[in-house]
């Protein structure tokens, strides 16, 4: 048998390690607020006994979001580009097909197991936070889906300004996480007498919300 290479488990044991502090900082996010949950809680929520440990992985509280963005965002992007290839493939794709791509990915994240309705959770806060808010992250850092899917939305909706579409996105960020958020705590008490599951029919009426609110009309001008 070989000697084992310490720069390798070291490695592996960093991985590890930050993989922890993710998964405790996903849960205390989601459960308190961003504002509400220091680096040093996070550290003891994930066993570390050096009060530093988040800092020294991670360096501040954005540099913990990034990474929660980071474990979640990839899996989204590439079920998003999937469906579009499949749609491309056949066309071009209409706006209902198109709103379909941005929601059921997210709305999948429900039932990940890993982390995935604190993501969400995490994720509606951030739309309007004034130190970390979600649509500047995503541009500093990059999407090629949700770029793509905004161009092929541009596409579908010829009539709607340039102008008016970075405020219309905002709106269908809000409701996309926001609703999948608010559903996740209070749906159950809902009653939409449908054959399907409540959530499933929940995620329909989304995607038509979604929908009316980039096809409307821009607003008038004021005299």
């Amino acid at each position: 048998m070989g000697t084992p290479n310490p720069v390798s488990a070291l490695r592996s044991d960093a991985r590890a390690t930050r993989a922890r502090i993710v998964a405790a900082a996903e849960r205390l996010f989601a459960e308190r607020g961003i504002d509400a949950v220091s680096l040093v809680e996070i550290g003891k929520e994930a066993g570390q006994r050096n009060r530093s440990a988040v800092q020294y992985h991670f360096g501040d509280k954005r540099g913990v979001i990034e990474a929660i963005l980071d474990k979640h965002t990839p899996g989204i992007e590439a079920q998003r580009h999937g469906m579009m290839d499949a749609l491309e493939a056949t066309g071009d794709p209409d706006l209902r097909e198109l709103v379909q791509v941005l929601v059921r990915p997210v709305a999948d994240k429900v039932e990940d197991p890993d982390g995935g309705l604190a993501f969400v959770r995490i994720s509606s806060e951030l739309i309007g936070h004034r130190e970390f808010p979600l649509i500047t992250l995503w541009e500093k850092r990059g999407n090629r889906a949700a770029e793509r899917l905004r161009r092929l939305t541009a596409r579908a909706t010829p009539r709607l300004p340039a102008p008016v579409r970075r405020p219309r996105w905002l709106l269908v960020t809000g409701l996309l996480f926001h609703g999948i958020c608010d559903w996740s705590r209070v749906g159950s008490e809902i009653t939409l007498g449908h054959a399907r599951t409540p959530f499933d029919r929940f995620v329909d009426e989304l995607v038509e919300a979604i929908v009316a609110v980039l096809a409307a009309p821009p607003a008038r001008e004021k005299p």
